[in-house]
């Protein structure tokens, strides 16, 4: 059994929030985002034989006009790996590609570039990542031999990976990339301002739909004045509140389940849970699983607001899991008046 109080099912809830981060950051910035595909610059791809196609968001296209120029390096320059992770590390995915880039270059650290590309499998809930490590150095000498590049004009570098074209990071995709943030934020802008302009006009809406409501209000109160049976309909109503105060009266001589549930979720220790929860009046039925039900019926017992603690059933082992099933009755005790 696992003694980290929060991790449910597995996994830790305390990754949420960066999953949550992770999914937004797919949706906008990923290899398979249809935002991106909507919003990135298209892209020249030249190869070293001279030939050229056409990219956007790392999918080829037949028509278009690119405004920014890539050139492949060949596949002899660049270093591939294939791996395979649990759905679970696009949290971190990109410091465990930086330490998998780390432990894998046969560069030094101000030489290694890389770049990769997420896949996934959405039957099996796996992360499939072509990850590409090239040396700066020998791409610069490559561009400076076939290309007469030099390092203040040095274009997007992209390599293959698979069946991939990807960008190596750390050349000169910084414009394209600086250019897409750009037409993002002017896109979510007008998105904003559009909903802002739908919340004003349905304030608008709920304003003159009030104003009306309170003309109808007052006429309303009019006619009630003039009505003949006001009296009778006061009278009437202060006999429905009177029943409706003995039945609050009633009420409150029984427990509320609501304040018996929060008792019981203070006294169970965290290696204890309830799986039913049944309560007649003054009598609660229990069934649960823990690690000492023992102990737990003990302590129950010790409640002062419990007059008796019971285990109408025996307690009995759940398989190999550690845990045990418990049954217990619970009478409460009678309110003081």
């Amino acid at each position: 059994m696992s003694t980290n109080q929060f991790e449910v099912f597995g996994v830790d809830v305390r990754d949420y929030g960066h999953l949550w981060l992770a999914a937004w950051r797919d949706l906008l910035f990923g290899d398979d985002s249809p935002v991106r595909m909507a919003l990135d610059s298209q892209v020249t791809l030249r190869q070293p034989d001279g030939s050229f196609s056409v990219y956007q968001a790392g999918r080829e296209i037949v028509d278009g006009s690119p405004a920014n120029e890539a050139l492949a390096i060949p596949e002899e320059l660049v270093l591939n790996r294939k791996l395979t992770l649990p759905s679970i590390a696009e949290a971190d995915l990109e410091a465990a590609l930086r330490l998998e880039i780390a432990a894998c270059s046969p560069f030094g650290d101000d030489d290694t570039a890389a770049g990769w590309r997420v896949t996934r499998d959405g039957e099996s809930a796996l992360l499939t990542v072509d990850l590409i490590i090239v040396s700066r150095s020998a791409v610069m000498a490559f561009l400076g031999e076939h290309r007469g590049v030099t390092a203040a004009s040095v274009p997007e570098i992209w390599a293959k990976a698979g069946s991939f074209w990807v960008c190596v990071k750390g050349f000169g995709e910084g414009a394209r990339e600086a250019h897409y943030l750009r037409r993002l934020v002017r896109v979510g802008a007008l998105l904003a301002a559009c909903f802002l302009l739908l919340w004003a006009l349905a304030g608008l809406s709920v304003f003159l739909n009030g104003r009306e409501l309170s003309g109808l209000e007052f006429r309303r109160d009019e006619a009630l004045k003039d009505a003949g049976d006001a009296i009778a309909m006061r009278d009437e109503l202060a006999a429905t509140n009177t029943v409706i105060s003995e039945l609050n009266k009633l009420s409150r001589q029984f427990p509320n389940p609501q304040q018996e549930i929060l008792r019981l979720t203070e006294l169970l220790p965290d290696s204890a849970y309830i799986t039913q929860y049944t309560q007649d009046g003054r009598k609660i039925r229990l069934r649960g699983r823990g690690t000492e039900a023992a102990s737990l019926q003990q302590a129950l017992t010790e409640e002062t607001a419990f007059s008796s603690v019971t285990a109408p059933q025996a307690i009995s082992r759940v398989g190999s899991t550690g845990l045990e099933q418990f049954f217990l009755d619970i009478e409460l005790r009678p309110r003081s008046r």
